[in-house]
């Protein structure tokens, strides 16, 4: 994992952002996890995609792979196409209604919990459809019964959304068992593994594949 490659793409928008970029890139654990698992071809759809963390990350692993995000903060898309307007095709577009494109790997990660359960489950299924035979979804969210973490996840993204840094309708966390439900129902097989490493928050990745 380049990550100093990857974050220089973010040096023209100031020592700020490049410095921001690079101690996400390297602190936050649920992008080796699923860069360890991404295919080395095909195309990647990164659902909230941000600043385009995880598309500059994956950028690194050749031209086979096709990136495309998506996400419906204009300026957070606008600074991924800043880094990302040679390799990433970016669009402004919520998820929720937006035409997903098929894809052999689905990343959607720290989206779910802006949304109340039913939106959760609904867009689940819309990212498992999108996926090609044999493609992986990758869900990162926290789990609402890890305790202390759990707590203090949730006052972190509470206060995120209350200063603008995200948008969402508030913070819902679920249960460690409940999103795994979600995904097995739309006929996915789901891994689970802990994402908290070097961190205090109760996150978990779930990586579900198609048939």
């Amino acid at each position: 994992m380049n990550v100093d490659r990857a974050a220089s793409r973010y040096a023209s928008q100031g020592r700020m952002a490049l410095g921001f970029a690079r101690g996400k890139m390297r602190g936050d654990p649920v992008y080796a996890a699923v860069l360890a698992r991404l295919p080395s071809a095909g195309r990647l759809l990164d659902v909230g995609c941000g600043e385009g963390y995880m598309l500059a990350l994956a950028a690194e692993r050749g031209r086979a792979l096709e990136l495309v995000g998506l996400d419906h903060d204009e300026a957070r898309v606008h600074r991924a196409r800043l880094a990302l307007a040679d390799r990433a095709r970016l669009t402004t577009e919520d998820a929720r209604t937006a035409d997903l494109p098929s894809a052999d790997a689905v990343a959607c990660l720290d989206v779910l919990h802006y949304q109340p359960a039913d939106q959760q489950d609904a867009l689940v299924a819309r990212l498992a459809a999108a996926l090609r035979p044999g493609g992986q979804l990758f869900v990162r969210d926290a789990a609402a019964d890890a305790g202390w973490r759990s707590t203090l996840t949730r006052w972190s993204e509470s206060f995120a959304v209350a200063v603008g840094r995200h948008r969402g309708d508030g913070v819902f966390l679920r249960g460690r068992s409940e999103l795994p439900a979600v995904m097995a129902a739309r006929g996915l097989r789901v891994e689970t593994v802990d994402c908290r490493e070097g961190t205090p928050f109760a996150n978990l990745l779930h990586v579900g594949r198609a048939p």
